[in-house]
């Protein structure tokens, strides 16, 4: 069978409504595993995993966060459900925001000794029984899902991924109810482990006014500067209307915003978020406030943000002298 045949054969044949199929799957569609190996080799399917199966068509169109809950979902049906999931891994599937991870299936096992050890890309955490907290969860895709709790999760992820990583996944979980109290009672419990006091610095890190990935990494930027330090999530007045900017020099009428993307287009009409985007800061803008924005790009360079924010500052205390 050559590529183009084998090509309508997976189109023809594939499970409706699956994205990651198994191995079985693909036999019961009169697919062997000869033909699924010339399809990987012809590049028609991508083997996400031992025994599981994407159309590599649809693998190369996913974000790097889709791919890596594609890969949930494999180890997910490869074990059947039998998994339970922790670290990053329970960090995509609890839906909090997930910023420069590695990829990799995170599992917690109470066994010494566990099959799954020997499987690539999957990394085993190993833990006493009743050494953390899990919950089991209703996923949108997966069904129900065994996962470390929101206040584990953020512990496991602050002991083991780089600080602004943690960072991020904990001022999400902040939005998602995370109680602050009951993470620092986890660390108690294992004074001394590996991770413990970096950990300690993640938590005290943590803000609940940094609503995206983007502005937790913006918030910390700012926070490692020489310059002055704004306000977060900072409510105004105008025209009768109320108003949150994402940061605020208030003394200086200047505001901090971050212009992520998802901003515009996870909550509501793309033209209608801008519409009201534009009308905020006119009204702001009429009662003598200014901006600075930063995008994604920009926080890949410090410098040039921390010269933007001190001209900003500094044209902001002119005109404010000028106004007295």
């Amino acid at each position: 069978m050559d590529k183009r045949q084998l090509g309508q054969k997976i189109e023809r044949d594939w499970p409706p409504a699956c994205t990651v199929v198994t191995t079985a799957q693909l036999s019961n569609a009169g697919l062997s595993p000869r033909l699924l190996a010339a399809a990987v080799k012809y590049g028609l399917l991508h083997d996400i995993r031992h025994g599981a199966y994407v159309r590599s068509e649809e693998w190369q169109s996913k974000y790097r966060s889709e791919k890596d809950l594609l890969r949930i979902s494999a180890h997910f049906q490869a074990t059947h459900g039998h998994a339970v999931y922790s670290h990053i891994s329970a960090a995509w599937l609890l839906r909090l925001a997930v910023w420069n991870a590695a990829p990799g299936i995170h599992v917690t096992t109470h066994s010494p000794v566990s099959a799954m050890s020997s499987v690539d890309g999957v990394l085993v955490h190993r833990r006493a029984p009743g050494a953390c907290t899990v919950q089991r969860i209703q996923h949108s895709e997966l069904g129900l899902v065994t996962v470390t709790s929101l206040e584990q999760t953020i512990v496991d992820c602050a002991r083991t991924e780089p600080f602004v990583t943690a960072v991020v996944i904990g001022d999400s979980g902040l939005h998602k109810g995370a109680d602050v109290a009951a993470m620092q009672e986890l660390l108690a419990k294992i004074p001394g482990r590996r991770g413990v006091r970096g950990a300690r610095r993640v938590l005290e890190a943590l803000n609940r006014g940094s609503e995206s990935a983007g502005e937790t990494r913006l918030r910390l930027a700012i926070a490692g500067m020489d310059v002055p330090q704004p306000e977060y999530q900072v409510q105004l007045h105008a025209a009768g209307n109320e108003y949150r900017v994402d940061g605020a020099w208030r003394e200086l009428k200047l505001a901090l915003e971050f212009d992520g993307k998802t901003k515009y287009f996870n909550y509501s009409r793309t033209d209608a978020v801008i519409y009201e985007e534009r009308r905020r800061e006119r009204e702001l803008m009429e009662i003598g406030w200014s901006f600075i924005r930063f995008e994604w790009k920009d926080l890949g360079s410090p410098e040039m943000m921390r010269t933007r924010i001190l001209v900003a500052i500094g044209n902001a205390r002119r005109r404010a002298a000028s106004a007295r």
